[in-house]
């Protein structure tokens, strides 16, 4: 994905302090509900804390921490929804990756993240994704 739109934004606290590269700035930050694999499998739940910056994505949650290199590893980030009903259904921002990782004892497969996120942080990270595709173009 291009990230120049990213190198645009202001750049905001590092809440969480997360560890920063060289010319990384923050450039949004929250407390999801949690995050799981492509497929569902719980991999962080609503103690975790996602920061974005304009090089990548950490998913921190305790002991394990998920960094997606945004230029290099994603390929499309969008709003998506599972379940077929009011009471199963959710709601997310689908992270897709370029190539398939493992994870736990290698067993476990993941081709992108669901991140679960409050309605207000949702629609931020929706505008900075809405953003960065207007930008691309």
């Amino acid at each position: 994905m291009n990230t120049s739109y990213l190198d645009t934004l202001p750049e905001i606290k590092n809440r969480y302090k997360a560890d920063l590269l060289p010319g990384e700035k923050v450039v949004f930050t929250a407390k999801p509900h949690g995050f799981s694999s492509d497929s569902g499998n719980i991999l962080g739940d609503d103690s975790s804390r996602i920061t974005v910056t304009n090089r990548r994505i950490i998913a921190d949650y305790k002991s394990s921490l998920w960094i997606m290199n945004i230029a290099e590893d994603v390929v499309d980030m969008k709003r998506a929804e599972a379940g077929k009903n009011f009471l199963s259904r959710e709601v997310f921002i689908l992270v897709s990756l370029n190539k398939e990782l493992t994870y736990g004892m290698g067993i476990q497969k993941l081709n992108g993240y669901r991140l679960h996120f409050k309605k207000k942080d949702m629609a931020a990270f929706e505008e900075i994704i809405s953003q960065m595709k207007r930008h691309f173009l």
